[in-house]
């Protein structure tokens, strides 16, 4: 998998303080690496920081997100948009006026970093507790966490175990989710000064579930218009199916801005190269000169263009789009995480997130399947009351007294369009719309393989590096072969098909901040066997001696 590296001057990269998979370790090494812990040995401060600072990936689902309407920033006057609020609450009315408001429970899944502390005696109790009761509940990780009432699966809950399957079976038995900790919550907030850079959020109050709903669908169709519009958009909420799974992510930002030119030059060329006849040598043109099949076809257009031209004007095609994804992740420390096992969830992360985006695109995504899994009824109209708060903030602020009708170049009254598309299967069929009005199905694909990591800091440094200084980026190419045969063993696992499996032995330095290294299960299994395999080798080597 080809990787580019960018990182300021002052950063350096943090090793995977092991090796990577394929190296060869004795035995006895391997006793010692997962045992480490036991032996309560000191460890060095840079070593914990950079156990602390492994990017496992959180998704920012935050309450406010789900009950605010997500704006552009370009309209900035609300108080111009509140304006309209009479003629739109007229044109509506309110046919269920007194109708009580229903109460919606959400999840809160934080972003950031998972950021575990040594546990205590007691902890090392009721983690021992808990893999009793992991082993006599014969149900699957989805039946016992993530079917009805509980949420989808997420995004979060596939690429996490990608750090330690076994630490997120923990985690879930005990919390249901990854626990917030200190530097999640720091990196929440940079999250959110980097939306509110494109996006301005809105209280908006909703009477039923379906209105909660239809929310989250117009968000994501007010992110992709403004994607369109301004070549940028932040926190968008995909969803997709993954063998009969509901699963949901939020994307922390896609724009045109290429993250590295040149590996997307060297990508471009490679495919020119492997689809051209092998052995064909192409000769050079020189500049300014065509070939013949260009020449023709550009002539035979001219003449259409000339004699329109007096009707039409000049038609200038406009070149295709290509938009990149990129995720954000917040660092304590100053330093990239190490390329290997490190970095693998995030890589897996931003794969999915670039699957979920393609099927929407291309509609892929069952809907009835979406709405069946929340509950929803796709065909209850929306309340008045809902429709009226979207219409009315999402009203273009007038610029003068004589266009105060005037709309936002290529966007329809907002009104109209609820009112046209009023239930969750209209505003759906609106959205898909707008995925493909926004990625068009093409000969090169409008959403690029090349898919960025970022890396910034979760808290001020100095003066002059506040929070969300960026410390320096990953980029890599999407590769369907690997995330697919990891989609493939995560929903076994997620299904109860196989076994947890916990970290190998060149990975052991994971354990040595983990919650729940002293009652692990796999962690004292691996320890057991090593023992086993030592004493073997040890006895082997007393017999060939004698």
């Amino acid at each position: 998998m080809a990787i580019s590296l960018s990182q300021n001057d002052t950063s350096t990269v943090t090793p995977d303080n092991a090796s990577d998979y394929g190296s060869d370790i004795d035995d006895e090494t391997a006793f010692s690496l997962l045992s480490q812990a036991e032996l309560q040995a000191p460890v060095e401060p840079s070593f914990l920081a950079s156990i602390e600072d492994i990017p496992i990936p959180v998704e920012h689902e935050s309450l406010e997100q789900r009950i605010h309407l997500r704006l552009s920033r370009l309209q900035q006057s609300l108080d111009s948009v509140r304006e309209s609020s009479a003629r739109i609450e007229a044109i509506v009315g309110a046919r269920r006026a007194q109708e009580a408001s229903v109460e919606i429970e959400y999840d809160e899944i934080n972003r950031g970093q998972f950021s575990p502390v040594r546990q205590d005696e007691s902890q090392a109790t009721q983690t021992q507790q808990e893999e009793v009761d992991l082993k006599t509940d014969t149900r699957s990780p989805i039946e016992r966490w993530r079917t009805k009432p509980k949420k989808p699966l997420s995004v979060t809950d596939l690429v996490s175990p990608a750090w330690c399957e076994q630490q997120y079976e923990y985690n879930l038995s005990k919390y249901g989710r990854i626990r917030a900790t200190k530097a999640m919550k720091e990196g929440s907030k940079v999250h959110k000064v980097l939306e509110e850079q494109v996006h301005t959020a809105v209280p908006v109050e909703t009477v039923s579930k379906e209105d909660a709903f239809g929310l989250r669908i117009w968000n994501t169709i007010e992110g992709l218009r403004t994607l369109r519009e301004d070549g940028l958009t932040r926190e968008l909420e995909v969803w997709g199916v993954l063998q009969g799974e509901v699963v949901i992510g939020i994307i922390d930002e896609i724009s045109t801005t290429c993250p590295d030119e040149q590996m997307e030059a060297d990508m471009l060329d490679g495919g020119a190269s492997k689809g051209g006849k092998k052995g064909k040598k192409v000769e050079q043109l020189a500049p300014g000169q065509q070939t013949l099949t260009d020449f023709l076809t550009s002539s035979q257009t001219n003449g259409l263009l000339q004699n329109d031209s007096a009707f039409l004007g000049t038609l200038h095609p406009e070149k295709p789009r290509t938009y990149y994804l990129k995720d954000i992740k917040t660092r304590q420390s100053r330093t990239l995480p190490g390329p290997g096992a490190a970095s693998r969830p995030t890589h897996m992360q931003l794969m999915l997130y670039h699957r979920l985006l393609t099927s929407l695109a291309a509609n892929e995504v069952p809907a009835d399947t979406v709405f069946t899994r929340y509950g929803l009824d796709p065909h209850t109209t929306f309340s008045d009351k809902f429709i009226a708060e979207i219409a009315n903030l999402n009203v273009p602020p007038p610029t003068s007294q004589n266009d105060s009708e005037a709309l936002e170049p290529g966007r329809e009254d907002p009104l109209t369009v609820l009112l046209a598309h009023n239930t969750l299967t209209a505003l759906w069929t609106l959205m898909i719309s707008e995925f493909q009005l926004t990625f068009p199905p093409t000969t090169s694909p409008s959403i690029s393989p090349l898919l960025t990591a970022s890396f910034r800091t979760a808290s001020a440094h100095s003066a002059t590096e506040p929070a969300g200084s960026i410390i320096g980026t990953r980029v890599f190419f999407f590769d369907p072969p690997i995330i697919n045969a990891y989609l493939r063993s995560e929903m076994a696992w997620w299904k109860g098909e196989r076994a947890t499996v916990g970290v190998e032995v060149e990975e052991a330095y994971k354990c040595a901040r983990c919650d729940f290294a002293e009652g692990c299960t796999w962690r004292r299994g691996r320890v057991e066997e090593g023992l086993r395999k030592a004493r073997l080798r040890r006895e082997g080597r007393g017999r060939s001696e004698v």
